[in-house]
């Protein structure tokens, strides 16, 4: 690992960005990696176009490379404008270039942990939106 990539993974373990959770969120969703006991939830509020991230945090406990994996996605997502599409269509490359090549080919499942959570916080979002558009367009008729 170059010693850039380390000492950015480690100041973001040492001050962590968007840590705690966001009392107005749209939506919450925890995961964790069973076999290492990294765990992260994820805590989104989404616009009332239902499409833009307007804030995003995160808790969690586990190792290092996880939690600073989290506070890098937290940051990389209060400088862009994203939205539900644009986390969706997100892989592995963003991970990559979060943590650095090195740490996330060591610890895939711990540098991506944060993404998924973030992925399944989206689909848990377009299912609960989906069923409310639904019921309101029931009730109409």
């Amino acid at each position: 690992m170059t010693q850039s990539a380390f000492d950015r993974l480690r100041d973001h373990v040492r001050n962590p960005r968007y840590q705690g959770a966001l009392e107005d969120a749209t939506v919450v969703v925890e995961g964790g990696n069973p076999e290492c006991g990294d765990v992260v939830t994820i805590y989104l509020k989404i616009g009332a176009d239902g499409e833009t991230i307007e804030d995003a945090h995160f808790t969690g406990v586990g190792c290092g490379v996880s939690q600073a994996a989290a506070s890098l996605l937290m940051e990389r997502l209060h400088e862009g404008h994203w939205t539900t599409g644009r986390v969706a269509a997100a892989d592995f490359t963003l991970v990559q270039e979060l943590v650095g090549l090195e740490a996330a080919r060591s610890r895939p499942k711990c540098a991506s942990l944060a993404l998924s959570v973030l992925k399944a916080a989206i689909q848990k979002y377009e299912r609960e939106r989906r069923r409310s558009l639904l019921t309101e367009s029931e009730d109409e008729s």
